[in-house]
């Protein structure tokens, strides 16, 4: 049995639903999943994937989805700060994270994989400390959101807290771990609760947890505002546990209602749905919602070709961000552990070639996210092309990454790995010396340079 909290956190100006409002600036979301703990913590079951699948639902939504699995503290550190440098103008603004979460001295913290925590039997003060040192205080993913500036953050937080490391001896009984702290929220906000503070919530029998499993259920749903969403995941949690699980909210919402699903069309038919055939000679542009439907199934030259038909139709737009981003996204996702040419990379070539060619056309001029998704196009492509063995070709794309964002250590890196390559060990060591470098803030950059260092001796 374990026990698991989600939380949601609205500050700030509420989204209205109506058909009409103007398109939103782009909707962001971290996504983070730890379940490869050490025994002394527990692993976990389900916790990657339900970030699994918040992510994938996420992207269908219209978010451009950072997604991430089994982080140490200093991986989660650089991946908060990264969400936060991609949340200036966003509309919407999501943290969602998956794992072990724990209560000390009153506040709540989320639980790195290799944390090293053992409280032992230490007094509050000593408590306390480690919790800061060794921990992730769930409040610090608040702060970073809001000091970006978004008009609407959401933080869920889906944490287990049955673990060994929630016992302290010297004041508690083990037969009771304790359970986490109540986090009133700030006007403007909701908190949503999987279960009432101290009691415990159900995994489930399938791939996911029980809240997490009813949550998306009714996130997908269009024409339910956001309240609607909790007040029906509760009413599905409260029945298939017979009861046993009750989720709570607690809200300060203001302004106008919240559809992260789209308003319902006219006799209830989904805002994106097709009713109907088109009349000869007429030309259907695609919805947003659409155009983020085809993104999310990874459906490259449909989601390119649709948005190409807006920007004709319409003019380029904010609207042309997300898909982009999430097609990225899952290009690299073709490319994890894969260190021989196959049909999945050159499959993400040609997705990173089609994102490239679309950027000039369906983003306006001087967008926000422009540089930054060019910059992330050049450098999957660069990927794949090292992959390919092709480090000639990738050498360009990398430098033209490092150009448009040279505050980012991984193209650094990149160009290091294609030099070493095409065998320019001096060159590829300057790289590697580069990207180590603690300025960029990015430790698991670091890491890998400083490895690919020792092994150039």
């Amino acid at each position: 049995m374990t026990i698991r909290l989600a939380l949601f956190v609205i500050p700030g100006l509420a989204l209205a639903g109506a058909a009409a409002a103007p398109t939103p600036s782009p909707r962001t979301a971290l996504v983070i999943g730890n379940a490869k703990y050490e025994t002394g913590v527990g692993p976990l079951r389900n916790a990657v994937s339900d970030a699994k699948a918040v992510a994938k639902t996420l992207r269908g939504l219209g978010f451009a989805v950072i997604e991430e699995h089994n982080l140490t503290r200093d991986e989660l550190l650089e991946a908060v700060a990264a969400f936060r440098g991609k949340l200036r103008g966003a509309e919407v603004a999501l943290f969602y994270y998956a794992g072990h979460g724990i209560q000390v001295a009153g506040s709540n913290y989320l639980i790195p994989v290799k944390s090293g925590y053992q409280p032992g039997a230490a007094d509050d003060t000593t408590l306390r400390l480690l919790a800061e040192t060794k921990l992730f205080n769930a409040e610090q993913v608040i702060a970073e959101m809001s000091a970006a500036g978004g008009r609407c953050n959401l933080v869920i937080l889906d944490a287990c807290r049955s673990t060994p490391v929630a016992r302290n001896p010297r004041t508690r009984d083990v037969a009771n771990p304790g359970g986490l702290a109540e986090m009133k929220p700030p006007a403007g906000s909701l908190i949503a609760f999987a279960t009432d503070a101290g009691h415990t919530a159900q995994d489930g029998d399938g791939t996911n947890g029980l809240y997490t499993e009813e949550w998306l259920k009714h996130l997908r749903t269009p024409g339910l505002t956001i309240e609607q969403v909790f007040k029906r995941t509760r009413a599905g949690v409260m029945e298939r546990s017979a009861g046993a699980q009750i989720p709570a909210e607690y809200s300060r919402l203001v302004g106008e209602d919240i559809y992260l699903a789209g308003p319902a069309a006219a006799g209830g038919v989904a805002a994106d749905a097709t009713v109907g055939a088109p009349k000869a000679g007429l030309v259907v542009v695609p919805t947003p919602a659409a155009i983020n439907k085809l993104a999310a199934a990874g459906k490259a030259v449909d989601c390119i070709a649709a948005l190409k038909l807006t920007a004709a139709s319409r003019g380029p737009g904010d609207y042309a961000a997300a898909p982009l981003d999430t097609l990225l996204e899952l290009a690299k996702e073709n490319l994890k552990e894969t260190s021989e040419p196959s049909a999945k990379v050159e499959a993400a070539m040609h997705t990173c070639e089609l994102v490239l060619d679309s950027l000039g056309v369906c983003l306006p001029p001087g967008h926000a996210q422009k540089s930054a998704l060019t910059a992330k196009a050049q450098n999957r492509r660069g990927d794949c092309l090292l992959v390919l063995g092709r480090a000639a070709e990738a050498l360009p794309a990398y430098e033209a990454a490092i150009l448009l964002a040279p505050e980012d250590a991984y193209p650094i890196f990149n160009r290091g790995r294609t030099q070493l390559a095409l065998g320019r060990r001096d060159a590829a060591k300057a790289d590697f010396i580069t990207a180590a470098d603690p300025k960029f803030n990015q430790p698991k950059a670091r890491k890998l340079a400083l490895q690919a260092l020792a092994d150039l001796k």
